[in-house]
């Protein structure tokens, strides 16, 4: 077989075929944009169709066992402590918190080797602790797929979290292995869309450039200075904690993302997991006073999995039914649609460099700075009013 897919826009990156081969064929290598993408061995390969059978990006996934409108329920956990660790409403904690109880183990996303972030597996909530709060950017799933696996195999409660497309892959390759799943739970994201881990990795580089120093902490979104509803960055240098907007601001102009969340297949109500967690934008216009500026999840329960695991945890968070309703997500509807200058992006982002790409798109050149004082001082003296 020459390859696995035929794009890199068919192509999420999951692992499923690289665990399912059975001659170790499949490799996940580097591109140049920082994304992994499967590569078979030629020498290697039997031509058996498992690496293809398993993607479940490229075949679908059996929407039957998946509510046709998920239970949606608007989520604050009783504990403001751990409100304020988490980026949304806590509801990943009380799942978490119930697997662990158990005796179950937590799979979900960290950091290894200076923040590069990567699936990693928890059975306690000390090492749990670190998975809560958002990455944006594209986690490496090493061989999480066969540590699920055996942890199945073995009897344990598992919880799995991460991107739609990871949750589908996840599924597939159990299925086709004929792995029993009774105890696991699968827990998506409303994903927005992942960013390459190369941008992220540059983006640490230049802060501790910027600094002279060594990053000893980094936030994707500091709830406990900004709110919930500021997206905004933090960094600590020598005990000093900073402030930037650079990887957000270039995040939300979307050239970074993977190919294939232009061309996603899980933008929509029917969700490849138990359980979908998200923050709930928009709560004001849906629940009325329950909104504190502290966090509040979006939780959707796919299967009767799901509603089980919720029914455990009740008595940890505060709810509101907010079944059938429509919600401000725009992921739950279409994919992310690709910048018409994305090739140019990467373009200049090789020939020159991250810190020639935050000026550019990242909103920190000359001409963006000063429309941005000009826009800042009329809004002091009143000549623009924000509606």
């Amino acid at each position: 077989m020459i390859s696995v897919f035929e794009r890199k826009e068919d192509c999420c990156g999951c692992t499923a075929c690289e665990h399912i081969c059975p001659t170790k064929a499949v490799k996940m290598e580097l591109d140049q944009e920082g994304f992994l993408y499967p590569i078979i061995n030629q020498e290697m390969c039997i031509d058996c169709g498992c690496c293809r059978s398993v993607c479940a990006f490229q075949n679908g996934y059996d929407k039957s066992k998946y509510f046709e409108v998920p239970i949606a329920y608007g989520v604050k956990h009783r504990n403001d402590d751990v409100r304020i660790e988490s980026r949304s409403g806590g509801m990943f904690t009380a799942l978490s918190d119930k697997i662990i109880s158990k005796g179950g183990v937590v799979f979900g996303v960290g950091y290894c080797n200076h923040f590069k972030v990567s699936h990693k597996k928890a059975i306690n909530r000390n090492e749990r602790d670190e998975f809560r709060g958002s990455k944006y950017v594209q986690s490496d799933l090493k061989d999480i797929f066969i540590e699920v696996e055996n942890e199945l195999i073995n009897g344990k409660d598992v919880l799995f979290t991460g991107t739609p497309c990871q949750t589908a892959g996840l599924n597939r390759y159990l299925a086709l292995k004929n792995i029993p799943v009774k105890n696991l739970l699968v827990c998506d994201l409303i994903c927005h869309g992942t960013p390459s881990p190369k941008l992220f990795k540059d983006y640490i580089e230049y802060l501790e450039k910027k600094h002279n120093d060594r990053i000893s902490s980094f936030e994707f979104r500091n709830k406990k200075l900004f709110g919930w509803k500021d997206h905004r960055e933090s960094y600590i240098v020598k005990d000093k904690t900073f402030s930037s907007k650079v990887y957000t601001n270039l995040f939300y102009e979307h050239s970074a993302l993977r190919p294939s969340c232009y061309n996603c297949k899980y933008t929509n109500m029917v969700r490849p997991s138990d359980i979908t967690l998200a923050d709930f934008w928009g709560v004001d216009e849906i629940i009325k006073d329950f909104n504190d500026n502290k966090g509040v999840s979006l939780v959707f329960l796919n299967t009767i999995k799901g509603e089980r695991l919720f029914d455990e945890v009740k008595e940890d968070i505060i709810y509101k039914d907010c079944t059938g309703l429509s919600f401000k997500h725009s992921r739950l509807k279409e994919p992310v649609k690709k910048p018409k200058h994305r090739e140019i992006f990467w373009i200049d982002y090789h020939n020159k460099g991250f810190k020639f790409i935050t000026k550019k798109y990242g909103g920190y050149g000359i001409k963006q700075l000063i429309k941005k004082f000009i826009k800042g001082f009329l809004l002091k003296v009143g000549v623009i009013v924000v509606k």
